[in-house]
């Protein structure tokens, strides 16, 4: 009976003694935690002041570009804990959307350009939404980053004791480095937009692939600037930020004009119910009285019987009134919107470009304003001119072949 016992006891302890081996063979190796990654000096900076720069000038893309990028990088126990732009699901719905832009760019060279427009105008508000989900859920993250590094003195070569933390001040880094990046991404961002604008504006597709082949090849270009050599790449985003602050004027009203423009041909039935004829919204084609073009204001007629043009500067500021130059005056019907025509002797030129919502309404405009009448759209009148030409050469010829009969 002992020994019986004894052997079972035996097997009890040799079959632990096996099951521990089997168990330590088989059970993973603990994680080690994820490693924060060290930067050599000035990689943190140069490489957010690269992505910022690069997502301004196509969010989409960008974005997706570089949440593809942080994802592939990052061991796979650590992916749950990257940002919301390196999920699966941000950079997966960016590509998708891409490759319907992709889809539209390539099967729009084989038709008429006023046939893709609307898509392109489409494409237009999605640059806007793109911008601004960047630009509130991108940038900061960035920001907060290259500030992280800042104040731990690892993203500069030189001492950095007095703006590590900027504690003589008692002030955050990441409330400084946040808005200057905002404000940089801004300022890329709507020079960049202004491509999106002239290509709802030109009437030939392959200009429209020429135009976004042009600012893929800057995004890309900055890229791989990035690989070969950062602090290069950093300096040419730096270069690309004061040129745009430079242009950012210009690509602000073109922008405002692109918008509202676009917005009136995609929900008509919304222009029309904001059409003032007597006060039309309108924009500058030239400089008019010193502004610039694309300045956004009314046609206004005031009360000694003179022209003007009325606008606030940067669209919240105080409202200026600009008279118009005297001359014959005339509403040109457009093909999409309608424009104002003067004319000074032999001297014609083209003031004013209403918004789409007025098409339609000339006769109305030209009555509420006293102008001298409304005409025809170039185009249109030299289609009409061959359409007369080629009815007076058929009824010549029918006119020859009838036979006259004499009494």
């Amino acid at each position: 009976m002992d020994s019986g016992m004894n052997r079972i006891f035996r097997w009890f302890c040799l079959l632990l003694l096996v099951s521990g081996v089997l168990r330590a063979e088989v059970a993973p190796d603990p994680v080690p935690p994820p490693k924060e990654e060290v930067y050599l000096p000035g990689v943190a900076l140069t490489q957010g002041i690269t992505e910022i720069t690069g997502v301004a000038i196509s969010p989409l893309l960008g974005v997706s570009s570089v949440g593809i990028w942080r994802y592939w990088k990052t061991p796979a126990v650590g992916r749950s804990a990257l940002p919301w732009y390196a999920q699966p699901w941000a950079w997966g719905t960016g590509l998708a959307l891409l490759g319907l832009c992709f889809l539209k760019d390539s099967l729009g060279t084989a038709v008429p350009g006023l046939l893709k427009k609307p898509f392109d105008m489409v494409e237009l508000f999605e640059n806007k939404a793109s911008a601004l989900v960047a630009s509130g859920a991108f940038v900061p993250l960035v920001a907060q980053e290259m500030a992280k590094h800042l104040e731990a003195g690892r993203a500069l070569a030189v001492p950095t004791a007095s703006i590590a933390g900027l504690g003589f001040a008692g002030v955050d880094a990441a409330w400084l480095v946040v808005p200057v990046a905002v404000v940089a991404f801004l300022l890329v961002w709507v020079c960049s937009h202004a491509i999106n604008v002239l290509i709802i504006l030109s009437p030939f597709s392959t200009l429209d692939a020429l135009l976004k082949l042009a600012r893929t090849a800057l995004l890309a270009s900055v890229g791989l600037i990035y690989l070969i050599a950062p602090w290069l790449a950093a300096a040419l985003c730096l270069v690309l930020i004061a040129l745009a602050a430079w242009l950012a004027p210009a690509a602000l009203r073109l922008a405002i004009f692109g918008a509202r423009y676009a917005a009136d041909i995609l929900l008509p039935w919304r222009g029309r119910r904001r059409a003032t004829p007597q006060q039309p919204h309108a924009f500058t084609l030239g400089r008019v009285a010193g502004l610039p073009p694309r300045t956004g204001g009314r046609m206004v007629l005031l009360d000694d019987g003179s022209m003007a043009f009325r606008y606030r500067r940067w669209c919240v500021l105080d409202e200026r009134t600009i008279p118009l130059p005297d001359g014959i005056r005339h509403v040109e019907k457009g093909l999409l919107s309608p424009a104002l025509v003067h004319r000074a002797g032999p001297a014609e030129l083209k003031l004013l470009l209403f918004l789409p919502r007025y098409r339609g309404h000339e006769e109305s405009m030209a009555g509420h304003l006293n102008l001298h009448g409304v005409r025809e759209h170039s185009l249109a009148r030299g289609f009409a001119a061959v359409k007369e030409w080629i009815a007076g050469m058929v009824r010549r010829k029918s006119g020859a072949d009838v036979p006259v009969i004499r009494a």
